[in-house]
């Protein structure tokens, strides 16, 4: 089989993977584990209140389902749907659409509120989310947002806000690209989700800022991917097929093993190294079989399950969580600290594990 020719049939089984992890993030119920039956809070993890509510109250987790990002987030949803189910809570997952962005995500908001919702938890697009956040919790709602940090949570009358920092993010991820480069000099590609996207863009302005005064520079502003596994692979091997120096591949968002397949088609694994973002199945075998360097989770369960929980305790207490802004765990993780965050071998939830 030519170079080319396994490239191709490299991109088929990427995306024919992605396609397979994306019905099992779309489908509704109880989680694979306990299969909707009640379970206990998970230590470390926010706790639910003992004050039993007048009525059910329910929850609604907005989310999407183009990455496998979206497994450990609705998994964690799920598993707060289980913990709440003999305290007259619910939580339901609901996809919001195709398209991640500010108007899709206040359209699936509204429709929540139209539907009853005492909270809604949802993954925020930009800043233009917190007119939603406002205007709901005038009425009563409480409202929590997932995944990046924004000030005008807070300031709109949310109830928690939990992600990364994602700025910080990629300034780890820079640190830890020129260590596994060593002294060497090169290149590093960027692959984003889109620049409109505010936690990408917040992790790669990290990683370019962190990068200055050492040895390697990037190819370019980055490249998007739109959190696809397979346009990610595309653009790792453009970058692999353009640049003899390459030395690294840095993808921010969805899809990062689609990079590792890139380098490890162009069997590059000990001269290209792949940083990437969450604690997926799919990132930690391409860290065991050499091909990606390593990732930085962003506790995705956590933003699920910690934002479901914290909604419904406000619900039913009316008290706010000491803080709104909540900055989630986010390990870097290689071959040498697998063991501590390796999903497959800890208890479903465990902090530092997605």
């Amino acid at each position: 089989m030519s170079h080319r020719t396994r490239g191709k049939a490299l991109a088929r089984s990427v995306a024919a993977l992605l396609t397979v992890t994306l019905a099992v993030a779309a489908c509704g119920g109880g989680d694979e584990a306990g299969n909707g039956e009640p379970a206990d809070p998970i230590a470390g993890r926010p706790t639910p209140t003992d004050q039993a509510p007048d009525s059910e109250t329910k929850i609604a987790m907005i989310g999407f389902a183009n990455n496998p990002y979206w497994v450990s987030v609705k998994s964690g949803a799920d598993y707060a749907n289980r913990v709440l189910s003999d305290k007259n809570g619910k939580v339901d997952w609901i996809v919001a659409g195709d398209n991640i962005d500010v108007q899709t995500v206040s359209s699936a908001i509204r429709a929540a509120d139209a539907q009853g919702y005492k909270g809604v938890g949802f993954f925020i697009a930009g800043e233009g989310n917190c007119a939603d956040i406002k205007t709901l919790s005038a009425k009563g709602i409480k409202m929590g947002a997932y995944n990046t940090l924004f000030d005008c949570v807070a300031d709109s009358g949310g109830t928690i806000n939990y992600a990364q920092e994602q700025y910080k993010a990629g300034q780890t991820a820079a640190q830890e690209m020129v260590k596994a480069a060593g002294d060497k000099a090169g290149k590093v590609g960027i692959i984003v989700s889109q620049f409109t996207a505010p936690g990408s863009e917040q992790r790669r302005q990290g990683f370019v800022d962190g990068l200055k005064g050492s040895k390697l520079t990037p190819v370019n502003q980055g490249v998007e991917a739109k959190d696809s596994a397979s346009n990610t692979f595309s653009a790792a091997q453009n970058f692999l097929q353009s640049h003899a120096d390459l030395v690294g591949i840095y993808a921010t968002a969805g899809g990062p093993f689609g990079a590792a397949q890139a380098v490890a088609a162009a069997n590059k694994q000990d001269t290209v190294k792949v940083i990437g973002f969450d604690i997926t199945t799919e990132n930690i075998d391409a860290i065991k079989n050499g091909s990606m360097y390593g990732v930085i989770g962003q506790d995705a369960f956590g933003q699920g399950y910690n934002t479901a929980i914290e909604l419904f305790n406000a619900a039913v207490t009316g008290d706010q969580p000491a803080e709104v802004k909540q900055e989630a765990v986010a390990p870097f993780v290689t071959k040498d600290n697998l063991a501590e965050h390796d999903p497959a071998t800890l208890p479903l939830g465990t902090p530092g594990a997605s």
